[in-house]
């Protein structure tokens, strides 16, 4: 599975911004709060829908720097039940793809 942006509502939702203003009028953080709680539980999904099961194994490529880049990233890397790898190049993500395919299809 490849997720290109982190799960982030889009910007100027009627909803969104409505609850937003709201949580920052009662002196609560919108991002802190609401706007960043919220994707984490989405990204949760992204990763419910690929592995449901302990034997269950995938890949995930998230494309998006703010996951390793952005202080909020490190919210979204220990809500899921994965180790993160950072990569530089195309080169070196298909080989750890490669290997963890290859690991996982081994007969046990």
């Amino acid at each position: 599975m490849v997720l290109a942006r982190l799960p982030f509502a889009q910007v100027g939702d009627p909803i969104v911004e409505a609850r937003s203003e709201k949580i920052d009028r009662e002196g609560g953080s919108s991002f802190r709060d609401y706007v960043l709680p919220e994707a984490v539980i989405k990204f949760r999904q992204g990763f419910g829908r690929l592995i449901r099961t302990k034997r269950d194994r995938g890949v995930v490529i998230v494309t998006d720097p703010r996951l390793v880049t952005k202080t909020y990233g490190a919210v979204f890397r220990k809500s899921i039940p994965a180790t993160v790898h950072t990569v530089a190049d195309t080169g070196d993500l298909l080989a750890r793809v490669v290997e963890a395919v290859s690991r996982d299809c081994l007969p046990a």
